[in-house]
């Protein structure tokens, strides 16, 4: 996209918004890759350059960062490294598509969890094409979908518990966030499509979204109970609708401790570590990494009030205050 003159200020990305201020009082040139600040560099009075595109900075190794971005490669070397993934195979479109049975491996692995599975992209982000299934007959329809999307698919077993997500930097958490799927609650008199619109989280032509429902033995047709807290979709990022929680003075030291050994098991600087946490009720369960985010992105969680755009800011400050004095 070629970079344009002018450009609505409000339409810029927030790393650019946020990055503007900090190198007018740092003496940082900043400059523009294309007109919404999607991609860019910072340059040092001396030249030193520092290029960016959307929540990716020159921060981490590029290894690092490849291995953190292909899902598969970072559950084996978590694995590897003594940290509880959950049990994943990785499937290839290829061998799913054009009415291909699906193979004996992925039979096996999903009898082994009682077809309790999620399917995603291997390399997915934003909780986008994410689908929980529970029969043998969703997993073979979902799958043979993705393929026609994605090349390599995951089909993980279904961790219940709560989804922690923590930002670490260089050997610090910067923050802890208790992520919430999107949901609405009945009140004994509207139908679940109609709260669903009154509520606006979700699209509802998601497909996933009467999957969801389902799950839970409804349809958007149902009337749910006064009270009754209904699950819109199967992910809880924040992109998807989701919403989160500051939790950073009230986590367990143990799971900080395990987020920073996620990131150094992987040679990450900087990182999202999410974790899918056991409930209280559930003490004989251990907590687990579901996945590892080179690039976490911060706009949503700070979209969602002040208290959330001061932590966002605090965060990118450390990170630029950290990258541009090295």
């Amino acid at each position: 996209m070629a970079p344009q003159d002018k450009t609505d200020a409000t339409s810029r990305s927030l790393v650019f918004q946020l990055l503007k201020p900090f190198c007018s009082q740092n003496n940082l040139r900043l400059i523009a890759g294309d007109p919404h600040g999607h991609a860019g560099l910072v340059e040092s009075p001396d030249g030193k350059r520092w290029y960016f595109k959307g929540t990716r900075f020159d921060i981490n190794p590029f290894g690092s960062a490849e291995i953190a971005n292909d899902k598969a490669y970072t559950a084996k070397f978590l694995d590897m490294n003594g940290i509880a993934v959950p049990a994943t195979l990785l499937v290839f479109g290829s061998d799913i598509k054009n009415g291909k049975p699906l193979s004996k491996d992925v039979l096996d692995f999903a009898a082994k969890h009682d077809h309790a599975l999620f399917v995603k992209p291997n390399s997915g982000k934003e909780g986008r094409d994410v689908v929980r299934v529970d029969s043998y007959d969703a997993l073979h329809t979902v799958l043979r979908e993705i393929a026609n999307r994605h090349a390599q698919i995951l089909v993980q077993e279904v961790m219940k518990g709560r989804d922690i997500r923590i930002v670490v930097l260089d050997g610090d958490v910067l923050c802890a966030i208790e992520r919430r799927p999107p949901q609405v609650t009945g009140d004994g008199r509207r139908r679940v499509s109609e709260l669903v619109v009154a509520d606006g989280q979700i699209n509802p032509a998601d497909s996933r979204f009467a999957d969801q429902l389902s799950l839970q033995g409804l349809t958007p047709e149902s009337v749910p109970a006064a009270g009754q807290i209904v699950s819109l979709l199967p992910v809880s990022n924040l992109s998807s609708g989701g919403s989160a929680q500051i939790i950073t003075d009230k986590i367990a030291p143990d799971l900080l401790d395990l987020a920073l050994m996620s990131t150094r098991s992987l040679g990450l600087r900087y990182a999202g570590v999410d974790l899918i946490v056991p409930e209280e009720t559930d003490p004989g369960s251990a907590p687990v990494v579901l996945e590892v985010n080179a690039a976490p992105g911060l706009s949503n969680l700070y979209r969602q009030g002040h208290q959330e755009s001061g932590l966002v800011t605090e965060i990118y400050a450390r990170l630029f205050d950290t990258m541009f004095s090295n």
